[in-house]
């Protein structure tokens, strides 16, 4: 029983996941839902409590699985670089992903008008990112990375990664998305991302200019 209850709930996200790129999330309904699947509304209430609540859930359901893999592979090591480097090009790959430049679209058409991006962000990116900010909390701790805000530490990551690639791929701009260039994109995110924090540049830094960092 539990194993159709499983498939009933996925077959009712994808089909609110296609509604949603047909219409956006304004236009988009529980009636339509049902009808795309050929039940009731009455099903779909059965196992999400709101259209809010079914929605919302279809949107974090694109990349769920990837997302946990991808920030559970933070783990501390001695190479921070490799660490860093490794995770950057595993979120490019994901966030130029056809699905879920898709949903960051209609989170930009749609957030701010309806506090659909707030109420996403706090089930969404908050919990997987703050998973970074543990992780380079740990490595500040272990005196890899000056003491700074390790959530701030996070963001300044994820806007290096981001800030060209990703800003140009939701404009649906051409961008290279070849293994190489991804890697690339990502070594310069980090190579930055260390200069600003890491604890031996601080130290050359401080040395520099005799004493003060």
């Amino acid at each position: 029983m539990r194993v159709k209850t499983d498939a009933k709930r996925q077959e009712i996200l994808d089909a609110a996941a296609a509604v949603l790129r047909e219409h956006g999330f304004s236009g988009a309904s529980m009636a339509a839902v049902s009808k795309r699947i050929g039940a009731s509304k009455a099903t779909l209430y059965r196992y999400f409590s709101s259209k809010e609540d079914l929605f919302l859930t279809a949107l974090l359901d694109v990349a769920h699985d990837e997302a946990t893999q991808l920030f559970d592979m933070l783990r501390p090591a001695q190479d921070l670089r490799a660490v860093l480097e490794r995770f950057g090009v595993r979120f490019l790959e994901l966030t130029l992903s056809a699905e879920v430049l898709e949903v960051r679209r209609i989170l930009i058409a749609e957030g701010s008008r309806s506090g659909l991006g707030q109420r996403l962000f706090e089930r969404g990116p908050k919990i997987s990112w703050s998973k970074m900010a543990d992780f380079l909390r740990e490595s500040m701790e272990a005196g890899r990375l000056r003491d700074e805000d390790p959530w701030l530490v996070a963001m300044h990551l994820r806007g290096l990664l981001e800030a060209d690639i990703v800003n140009r791929a939701l404009l649906g701009a051409d961008i290279d998305t070849r293994p190489a260039n991804l890697r690339r994109c990502a070594a310069k995110a980090v190579d930055v991302l260390l200069r600003a924090y890491g604890v031996e540049v601080t130290a050359q830094r401080a040395a520099t200019f005799g004493g003060v960092a």
